[in-house]
């Protein structure tokens, strides 16, 4: 019988099987970002901050991750080993440290192999758990900056001893508000039309929302009485139209040819080439699907464009946006139908959809922000490490 093997050989068998042999793919040519983020980062806000760095290849790895691709990776083994192999193989020129696992061990070697790292509170996450005392103090003192949302954070970081001169305020790197595209010669023609006449929208509308969205105008334009309303239904414009004009309501479905005439009460047009000049017109807009399925349209149309958003509760496929905009008071919420009409009248009060719609942008931009401020940071570190 063979000798059994000795515990040193043992153990340099286990750094093989955890550390080497991986099938990565190659390294790109030029300089790379590691970025090691949460799973709840929106797709889109991460395409943001890649453009911005336009000359910089990025590997990402993910918090939980349990599938790989080219350059999208689970995070390597917390083993020295692991570590090592991983730095060795793709070289990186910084490390962005963005997701709440304990990264000690990470560090350690990235600060070994002589890796600049950047540590951001991408989502709000908290301080690395399972870290205490010494250790979460080295953590901290590891890296060149500390990209913190607010001043609570800091003062926490502070308190364990991170640096103050290396913390910079950051937004979180969440989902952009991006305009719909929309004509400004057909704004300016719409605008003159219509003069100082108050509209409001409701875009993404089904069939089952339009009573509903009737009734509240009609509470509405007691108090408004020369209000409009444009209806931007999602499909079924003919049945939508014929359900209108059998509540007596004055109504026209739009075209690009003809402007509308002061006399109408609705106007229904299903052109989405023109849902983005109808919200810049809209001091208030109104969610479609959020009171009445079959799903909640994006409330980041009309934040982009200025108008107040009105939504009811059910917000899927979009809630993380809406819970954003709830969780800042960005946006005014509708318990049921039958509240539709008292929450609209309060919402077109000008102040205060000013303000809505304000509070919104805010939220909106917080992305834009986060990727501004990353991209300046990962720049200057790369530019003093020479790359």
């Amino acid at each position: 019988m063979a000798p059994a093997p000795s515990p040193s050989v043992i153990s340099a068998l286990l750094r093989g099987v955890r550390g080497a042999g991986q099938s990565w793919a190659a390294r790109p040519a030029g300089p790379l970002v590691w970025m090691h983020l949460p799973l709840d980062i929106p797709e889109e806000a991460l395409e943001s901050l890649k453009a911005a760095l336009p000359d910089i290849n990025v590997l990402t790895t993910y918090a939980g991750l349990k599938v790989s691709a080219d350059y999208i990776l689970p995070l390597p083994a917390p083993r020295r080993a692991a570590i090592d192999a991983f730095l060795q193989h793709w070289k990186p020129d910084l490390v962005l440290w963005g997701a709440p696992e304990n990264g000690l061990a990470e560090m350690r070697r990235a600060k070994r192999a002589g890796i600049k790292m950047l540590y951001a509170s991408l989502s709000g996450q908290p301080l690395p758990s399972g870290m205490k005392g010494r250790q979460l103090t080295e953590f901290l003192q590891g890296f060149e900056r500390i990209l913190l949302e607010n001043e609570a954070e800091k003062a926490r970081f502070l308190h364990l001893e991170a640096p103050g001169h290396q913390i910079i305020a950051c937004k979180p790197l969440s989902e952009v508000a991006v305009s719909l595209p929309e004509s400004h010669g057909q704004l300016r023609r719409l605008s003159a039309a219509l003069g100082p006449r108050p509209v409001w929208c409701a875009y993404g509308v089904s069939r089952g929302e339009v009573t509903a969205l009737l009734a509240a105008h009609r509470h509405a334009v007691r108090a408004i009485p020369n209000l409009l309303l444009v209806i931007a239904p999602r499909a079924a414009e003919e049945v939508i139209s014929g359900q209108i004009q059998a509540e007596g309501w004055r109504m026209a479905r739009y075209s690009d040819e003809g402007l509308p005439d002061r006399q109408i009460e609705v106007l229904v047009d299903q052109a989405a080439d023109n849902h983005g000049v109808w919200m810049r017109l809209a001091t208030v807009t109104y969610a479609g699907g959020t009171l009445f399925g079959p799903e909640a349209a994006d409330p980041f149309a009309p934040v982009a464009l200025g108008s107040a958003l009105l939504c009811g509760v059910n917000t899927a496929p979009y809630s993380g946006r809406y819970q954003r905009l709830v969780k800042a008071g960005a946006v005014i919420e509708v318990e049921s139908k039958a509240a539709l009409g008292a929450k609209l009248v309060l919402a077109l009060a000008p102040d205060y959809s000013a303000q809505i719609a304000l509070k919104a942008w805010e939220v909106g931009s917080e992305g834009a922000e986060a990727v501004a401020t990353l991209s300046r940071e990962i720049l200057a570190l790369l530019e003093r490490k020479g790359t």
